[in-house]
């Protein structure tokens, strides 16, 4: 503290106590953390730690891109009948079934719920609706009647092996009936899948940007892109924005945060 004349007139002067200003902090640089799913297609991106001018690391999964390498990550393709064998242990075979995965729902760089939809084979008046989910190689599902024998339900759980097969490991109906399902080989297959360094980092008040490349190894090998993004705020569907080589891609889930 110091001590300072104020003279207010007539000569007449009083002594006040003035406060010095503390030393300025220096700011702390600003990073790009957090995760978000994106929409079409249905993909995950987590930004690890970037900050300017070449920190931090990008990871990505694309759900509907197959890889060439053994990512790890499974996926099911839409659009597309999977085959569905359920055997109700009467002795008179395998009941064949078709699932069609109509939507995923990334939940995670190797997970993602689904729905569907599909019937009998034999008979197609047996309809029924699904909802499911893909956590590292475990695949389950929930499946309900819509048609003939509307209500009734099926769940199983089941084991993706390295050929994209499902390999049942519980199973039980609203009949409690025991059962076993599986899928055969290729049903699911390995999504693309990578971390990559990044570079030319630039950071604003709640924006950031930078590019990346897929790296060796992956499918579209050395593929550059720019990703920028804003933080408007959490959630961040319906506040974040992200742009990979000028498109914009909704957000569905997750946050990201410039800070």
């Amino acid at each position: 503290m110091r001590k300072a004349i104020l003279t207010l007139g007539a000569g007449v002067a009083v002594a006040l106590t003035v406060g010095l200003a503390a030393p300025a902090m220096a700011s702390t640089t600003p990073h790009l953390t957090g995760s978000v799913a994106l929409s079409g297609p249905a993909q995950y991106a987590t930004f690890n730690n970037i900050g300017g001018p070449a920190s931090g690391s990008f990871s990505y999964t694309n759900f509907t891109v197959a890889d060439t390498t053994n990512s790890g990550v499974w996926s099911l393709q839409t659009g597309t009948d999977h085959q569905v064998e359920i055997d109700f242990g009467l002795g008179d075979g395998i009941y064949s079934h078709h699932l069609t995965v109509d939507s995923l729902q990334p939940t995670g760089l190797n997970s993602f719920t689904f729905t569907g939809h599909g019937n009998y084979d034999p008979d197609k008046s047996y309809t029924w609706t699904a909802t499911g989910s893909v956590s590292g190689t475990t695949l389950s599902m929930h499946i309900v009647y819509t048609g003939t024998q509307a209500g009734y339900t099926l769940d199983f759980t089941g084991t993706v092996n390295p050929d994209g097969s499902v390999t049942g490991t519980s199973f039980s109906d609203s009949m409690a009936r025991t059962l076993s399902v599986s899928m055969p080989a290729g049903s699911l297959f390995q999504a693309l899948d990578y971390t990559a360094p990044v570079s030319n980092v630039t950071m604003g008040s709640g924006t950031a940007g930078f590019d990346s490349a897929i790296p060796a190894g992956h499918i579209y090998p050395g593929t550059g892109f720019h990703i920028s993004v804003t933080d408007g705020g959490s959630p961040g569907a319906g506040h974040d924005s992200y742009y990979q080589d000028g498109t914009r891609y909704t957000i569905t889930s997750g946050n990201l945060t410039v800070h």
